[in-house]
């Protein structure tokens, strides 16, 4: 069924949605204060980018340490946004009358844990990256970075799978 067709409901935010949204925001707060309270400390040219081993190989200007804090600030409310027409989204299966609302919650929730770890990976990210900066730390710690991706993806296959199992 194409997505002009399906039933436009309006789904109230449960309580455990609403909790992966307070989670994704404390966490872009969080970004944001940590980059303020640490400013003074970090040093004028910072790491960019970061190889595949985790150590830095491109510096630039502090300044560009406010990309993922924006970055992720834009990204947390499209995701609520998204999150609110669910009725758009593509799903693995067939979406009808009587299957819609659930298949659109577990849409909801799909983008709202991937909001939730995306927001949670890039304060891990910004942490390291000032860590980096200031000498504390080497680099990345590559395997945190594995192990992230390894959630956020499970997250996806997880959820397309639950999907794909729903029967109306």
């Amino acid at each position: 069924m194409n997505n002009g067709k399906r039933p436009k409901l309006r789904i109230p935010l449960s309580l455990e949605e609403k909790i992966l949204i307070l989670i994704a925001t404390l966490s872009i707060i969080a970004m944001w204060l940590y980059l303020w309270n640490m400013w003074d400390e970090i040093p004028n040219i910072v790491p960019t980018h970061f190889g595949f081993s985790g150590a830095p190989d491109r510096f630039g200007n502090k300044s560009s340490l406010f990309a993922l804090p924006i970055i992720s600030s834009i990204m947390h409310i499209l995701f609520v946004v998204l999150s609110k027409i669910p009725y758009y989204f593509n799903y693995p299966v067939n979406v009808t009358e009587e299957s819609a609302e659930a298949l659109y919650k577990m849409g909801k929730q799909l983008i709202l844990l991937l909001d939730m770890e995306i927001a949670l990976m890039f304060l891990m990210l910004m942490w390291e990256n000032i860590q980096t900066a200031i000498g504390s730390i080497s680099g990345l710690g590559i395997e945190m970075m594995g192990i992230s991706m390894f959630i956020i993806l499970g997250t996806v296959i997880y959820e397309t799978i639950r999907m794909m199992k729903f029967k109306s």
